[in-house]
């Protein structure tokens, strides 16, 4: 009888034990912050229906930074017109804002908005529509913590702030030409170009232009007009038909036509092997003043292009940059 009573006092002893210490790791603190900073904004299954996302500054929500989705393309909004957006980078401000990180809770008082930043029109706000315009987020960036390394944000609508690392600013703060595809030419696989027909720019100086430049595939290798086929550096006309496909502009030009007479200064042809061909037509834009400042526009499209001054010296040049150099 007393071996029982001792068995059954042991027993209960333990089942204390075991409750009080299920009992602190349930209400333990660092174990409930921890629960509570596993967060994301945005549940991935709404990425794919994210179809218009605008991105404001603090303080300026009047003037967002507009992206709309058109089928699997992506595209800045300036004014009434729609230039092409570079996917990816939507993509990786879709996937920063579905990644579930530490978030913990700093605040849940309406009082506390002032004062981390994300009080409504002074914080900086991402929002991502879906469907019908349906909001799928309304994020708001406020300030950064004590320490500097971390920003407080909050869904608007909600009281509740958390903290995290800052992930979302560089979307945010970056000019808007961050966002564009400035890529003038599609992909085009570089072994489709028989020949390329260059038509320089006339001189800065005296308003003339030099000759053409004609270079043309020969088997293996590149004949230029012109130059003897030994002098032909082959590496470096490689390296320059690459170049032409792979140019990118420096901005848009908004309400500019791409058949605008002041971009028939200069001409790139290229042909294809397929029997197309790719024209590049480049001139000063108008209005410029004593800057001269170059654009472009390329065959097939409607967009003209701003020209680095390195992007038009890399484009126009002459046939003794493709002599071989002993």
């Amino acid at each position: 009888m007393l071996y029982k009573k001792k068995v059954l006092l042991l027993t209960t002893l333990v089942g204390f034990l075991a409750l009080v210490y299920a009992l602190t790791l349930f209400f333990d603190p660092e174990r409930v912050n921890s629960r509570n900073a596993a967060f994301l904004w945005l549940d991935p299954k709404f990425r794919d229906q994210a179809d218009s996302i605008e991105l404001s500054r603090p303080g300026d929500w009047a003037n967002p930074q507009r992206l709309a989705r058109r089928g699997n393309d992506w595209f800045a909004l300036l004014g009434d017109e729609e230039f092409p957006a570079k996917s990816s980078r939507v993509d990786d401000l879709l996937r920063a804002l579905s990644v579930r990180a530490a978030y913990p809770v700093r605040g849940s008082a309406p009082a506390s908005h002032g004062p981390m930043g994300v009080a409504e029109n002074s914080a900086a706000r991402i929002l991502v529509k879906g469907g019908a315009g349906l909001p799928l987020l309304d994020l708001l960036i406020g300030g950064r913590d004590a320490s500097g390394m971390e920003v407080y944000l909050r869904k608007n609508g909600q009281n509740e702030v958390r903290s995290g690392q800052d992930t979302l600013s560089t979307y945010i703060n970056g000019v808007g030409s961050s966002w564009y595809n400035l890529r003038i030419f599609p992909t085009i696989d570089q072994s489709l170009v028989q020949r390329l027909t260059l038509i320089p720019l006339p001189s800065d100086e005296t308003g003339e232009q030099g000759p053409s430049l004609v270079i043309t595939r020969n088997g293996g290798g590149w004949s230029i007009a012109g130059l003897e086929d030994g002098t032909v550096d082959t590496q470096k006309v490689e390296s320059y038909i690459r170049g032409v496909l792979e140019a990118e502009g420096e901005n848009f030009v908004p309400n500019l036509k791409a058949a605008s007479a002041s971009l028939n200064e200069g001409r790139i042809t290229l042909e294809l092997g397929n029997r197309s061909t790719l024209t590049l037509s480049v001139g000063s834009l108008p209005d410029a003043g004593e800057e001269k400042r170059r654009a472009a526009a390329a065959s097939g499209s409607s967009y003209v292009y701003t020209l680095a001054d390195w992007t038009v010296t890399r484009l126009f040049r002459d046939s003794a940059y493709f002599v071989k150099q002993e």
